[in-house]
């Protein structure tokens, strides 16, 4: 806007295809025009008064996620249509930025283009959602590459949350035949534990409202870390070695079941289909979010499933 705004030719002649202008036959509507009138006309804008319901419910719209190349689009020319109409404006406009191939745009005429299917059937729908979140920072642009991708499956994915998943489970199994018990058997480094999960969980709601989403990522795997920390810390393997410790070797997995139920939770919102594989591994239908106001949700006495790998660890030279 700095420059000065300059009049903008709304028809063109150099192609047939668009809405016609109906004064001169060799002229159609820019592109721009008629494509940003999709976000209310599909919804059931009419020019005539005669507004759909869902129009009514759904516009204005609390935030439109764009491109950021795409931006003097949806916030000069659109809301100069939207003031024309009277019609009231979005919220918010968030421009993300880019994801580049290492340092470059990607770009058929460089070959460098990665098709989203190919890395889904080799990596699995999570991993690629995983990676492609968490290297998106919010103000500045992400990079691709296959080292990174597999870097990042073999130490958050494979080493961090399957490996809690499937030692808290497998523990549960060996020690308790698969049921886990709330004994209530409580140590200070249980309540400053949970009192972490919590913490987490209001940042993960917060940096989601302020659109930084690989932060909110970032902040939910810190409860799975801590979670890997708790179990050395509280050595499960030793307690089960006391036959006076059965109790409290119950609250330590108990806690860990809970916490990992908490997570998915939050998880169900990056890795839908590995948050549904968790829960049926720990066998809860708590898995909304009104659940997590507090640790205690998972029902004393549930027997688990049998601990599967959520993510096979990739061999780089293979």
């Amino acid at each position: 806007i700095k420059p000065g705004l300059q009049d903008l030719c709304v028809s063109r002649t150099s192609f047939k295809w668009g809405v016609p202008v109906s004064f001169d036959d060799k002229h159609v509507v820019y592109v721009w025009i008629d494509a940003l009138s999709n976000y209310i006309t599909f919804l059931g804008y009419n020019v005539d008064g005669k507004l759909s319901d869902n129009f009514n419910k759904y516009w204005p719209c609390d935030i439109h996620l764009i491109g950021k190349d795409i931006l003097r689009f949806h916030t000069i020319y659109w809301p100069i249509m939207l003031h024309a109409l009277g019609v009231e404006l979005p919220h918010k406009i968030f421009g993300h930025p880019w994801l580049l191939f290492g340092e470059d745009k990607m770009s058929k005429s460089r070959g460098n283009i990665v098709y989203a299917d190919d890395l889904v059937s080799e990596y699995g729908v999570d991993a690629v959602r995983y990676y492609m979140i968490h290297e998106m920072p919010f103000a500045s642009d992400g990079t691709f590459t296959y080292d990174l991708l597999i870097e990042s499956i073999n130490t958050n994915l494979a080493n961090v949350l399957g490996n809690l998943v499937n030692r808290t489970i497998g523990m549960v199994n060996k020690y308790f035949d698969g049921v886990v018990t709330r004994t209530g058997v409580e140590e200070p480094i249980d309540k400053e534990f949970k009192e972490l999960v919590f913490d987490i969980k209001v940042q993960v709601d917060k940096k989601m409202d302020e659109l930084k989403v690989a932060d909110s990522l970032d902040a939910l795997f810190e409860i799975f870390r801590r979670s890997n920390k708790y179990i050395d810390e509280t050595m499960p393997w030793v307690l089960a070695k006391d036959e006076s410790k059965q109790d409290r070797l119950s609250t330590v997995l108990y806690n860990l079941i809970e916490c990992i139920r908490i997570s998915t939770v939050l998880l169900q919102a990056f890795m839908p289909d590995t948050a549904e594989k968790i829960f049926n591994q720990i066998n809860t239908d708590k898995k909304s979010f009104g659940t997590l106001d507090k640790f205690c949700y998972y029902e004393s006495g549930t027997k688990v499933g049998k601990a599967e790998v959520l993510f096979q660890r990739i061999d780089v030279k293979k």
